[in-house]
C-alpha cells in the first residue's frame, strides 16, 4: 500500500522539529493518567508542553484524534509497521530514531502490545517511549520489551527520585541537580541534533530540565 494510503486509514506521523526524524503522538488532553495530573500543581504534567502552543490548535487535535481512533483498526499493527517503513526508508541510519507520544500517553494494555508488535516488525528503527501509565506497565516484565524500544517511565513531579520499579526512568528536575545523564536539548536550540540518549538502554535515567 502506498504512503498516502496507509496515511488516509491511520494518520500520518508527526515531525517535531527537536527529534531525529519522525514521532507518534495523540492529544495529551487523551491521557489517562496525565489528563488528571495535569491540574495538580509540582507535577510535570501540570506545564505540559502538549498542552499549549501548536498542540492547542484545532487542525492538531484532529490529527490527533485519527491516530487515537485508528489504534482500533484490526490492520493498525501492520499500517503502522508500512508506514514507519516507508517514512525511514530513504533518511540516513543516523536518523532511524523513532519517538512514541511526542505528546499524549499510551491509551490500554491491548495498545502497547500493538506498539511492541510495531517495533518488532521494523528492526532497523530504534525506538524511545516515554510513559506515566504506571497501571499498564505494571502488566509487563522488562524482558517482555523489544530489544529496539527503550521504554522509560516517567516521574510524576518534577525535582522528584525516579519510578524504582522499572529499569529504565526519566524526570524532570527544576530547583535540583539532574538525576542521570541531562538531556542537552535546551543547550542546542531545544533540539537532540547527534544525541541519542532516550533511545539508549545503556542508560537507566534520562533528566530533562523543566522549561
Amino acid at each position: 500500500m502506498k504512503r498516502k494510503q496507509l496515511e488516509k486509514e491511520i494518520g500520518t506521523l508527526s515531525n517535531p522539529s527537536k527529534m531525529p526524524a519522525f514521532a507518534w503522538g495523540i492529544s495529551a488532553k487523551k491521557c489517562i493518567t496525565g489528563s488528571k495530573l495535569a491540574k495538580i500543581k509540582g507535577t510535570i504534567c501540570n506545564k505540559c508542553y502538549a498542552l499549549k502552543g501548536h498542540y492547542a490548535f484545532k487542525n492538531v487535535f484532529d490529527a490527533h484524534e485519527i491516530r487515537r481512533k485508528a489504534i482500533e483498526k484490526p490492520e493498525w499493527v501492520d499500517y503502522m509497521a508500512e508506514l514507519i517503513t516507508q517514512k525511514y526508508k530513504n533518511l540516513d541510519k543516523s536518523r532511524h530514531f523513532h519517538r512514541w507520544f511526542d505528546s499524549g500517553d499510551i491509551q490500554s494494555y491491548s495498545h502497547l502490545m500493538k506498539i511492541f508488535e510495531v517495533c518488532e516488525r521494523t528492526p532497523h528503527i530504534k525506538y524511545w517511549l516515554a510513559t506515566r501509565e504506571y497501571n499498564i506497565i505494571a502488566q509487563i516484565k522488562e524482558e517482555d520489551v523489544p530489544k529496539n524500544l527503550c521504554l522509560r517511565v516517567s516521574a510524576i513531579k518534577v525535582d522528584s527520585p525516579p519510578p524504582k520499579f522499572w529499569k529504565w526512568t526519566s524526570g524532570v528536575h527544576k530547583d535540583k541537580p539532574a538525576v542521570g545523564q541531562e538531556c542537552p536539548a535546551y543547550k542546542q536550540d531545544g533540539e537532540c541534533k547527534s544525541c541519542r540518549t532516550c533511545w539508549s538502554r545503556k542508560v537507566k535515567q534520562v533528566s530533562y530540565k523543566e522549561h
